[in-house]
């Protein structure tokens, strides 16, 4: 039985998980702190972040996703994302992606949630319903993997998916 998907999705999943392996081997492998025996608590309620932080961030990544602007894409990567992923990966991976997605039109801040802690610091995943167009979607979601730096967001992950083709 022949599928009707498109193989260019199937690059884009195989890219994106590509890209999720780089930032979670770069938390496995990073060298971890020494146990002390105090646990932190856990954290019982939604993360504090600022909604107008989460759109300003979302701005600049659909901004540059828009205008296909890889090297300003790249920029937006916190250092610690950096030092684990290189240009290159990201011309790559973003060229898979521009094809499957088209362009972001519009997007809407749903709320975050915490991803994980290591080494005493909190990732948090930003989440997004987001409007597509210029490709085979018309509706998905997008997700950016941030940490704190101070009152800033350092952005170490994004994802972008479509969930409702068009015409239906």
């Amino acid at each position: 039985m022949k599928s009707d998907r498109s193989p260019l999705i199937d690059y884009a999943i195989i890219g994106l998980l590509a890209l999720n392996l780089v930032v979670a081997a770069y938390g496995a492998f990073r060298p971890q702190a020494v146990a002390t025996g105090i646990e932190a608590p856990a954290q019982a309620q939604a993360p504090d972040i600022a909604e107008a932080k989460a759109d300003h961030l979302a701005s600049d990544v659909i901004e540059r996703f828009n205008a296909r602007d890889n090297a300003g894409m790249y920029s937006l990567f916190d250092d610690l994302a950096r030092t684990q992923l290189t240009r290159e990966q990201v011309d790559e991976q973003m060229a898979k992606l521009y094809q499957v997605i088209g362009r972001v039109d519009d997007s809407a801040y749903s709320g975050a949630v915490l991803a994980g802690n290591d080494s005493g610091r909190d990732y948090y995943h930003l989440n997004y319903k987001v409007r597509l167009s210029e490709g085979p979607f018309t509706t998905g979601d997008m997700r950016l993997t941030v940490i704190r730096r101070g009152d800033e967001l350092g952005l170490v992950g994004m994802f972008i998916n479509g969930t409702s083709k068009q015409g239906q």
